[in-house]
């Protein structure tokens, strides 16, 4: 039970430190946009063009450093390597791309759907935001707390049980990988 808090609070601390290679990310692409266009950018034509150049500059880039990063032999972010875990495999192999893919795509929709509601917001004047963002607003608050609950109370999250995955401790994978190792050749 120790264990299993101590690896949901280097989760979150990781997941924190991630967000400053995320930072990072944005202030450099942000950067670049306005060196680029002299510091006038154009600007959108509407909420949907916005929204595809946030995901195509953003989200997209974001969930696929994840999931390259989890599904690398690093087996970890740069915010877990950090603090000694790995994501692996419920049986303790290495995730492959396509899980580790669909690990992160399903951990970043509710941040996706708070940029849609961020875009519609910004693109509804006086005439206030369309009744149907609503649904998306609602996902956007409630995956993340969701996700964070499951960590804390349960270990793994949602996401973690669709992709087939687990985040544990750099040791203990060691020792499971080894006691997987004997198994198979005692088998």
């Amino acid at each position: 039970m120790k264990k299993d808090r101590a690896v949901a609070v280097r989760r979150l601390l990781a997941f924190a430190m991630d967000w400053l290679v995320v930072a990072f990310w944005g202030g450099g692409l942000f950067g670049a946009v306005m060196i680029a266009t002299n510091g006038h950018p154009p600007q959108p034509d509407n909420p949907w063009q916005a929204q595809g150049i946030g995901f195509l500059t953003m989200t997209l880039p974001v969930t696929l450093y994840f999931a390259l990063c989890e599904s690398s032999a690093m087996r970890a972010s740069l915010g877990k390597r950090a603090l000694g875990l790995i994501v692996s495999r419920e049986t303790g192999e290495r995730l492959v791309f396509r899980s580790a893919l669909l690990r992160n795509a399903i951990k970043f929709v509710p941040w996706e759907f708070g940029h849609t509601v961020a875009q519609q917001a910004a693109f509804s004047g006086e005439g206030g935001l369309p009744g149907w963002v609503w649904g998306p607003a609602i996902v956007a608050l409630v995956g993340p707390l969701w996700w964070l609950i499951a960590i804390v109370v349960t270990g793994p999250t949602p996401y973690d049980r669709l992709a087939d995955a687990r985040v544990a401790l750099k040791a203990d994978h060691a020792h499971c990988s080894e006691t997987a190792t004997r198994e198979e050749l005692n088998a």
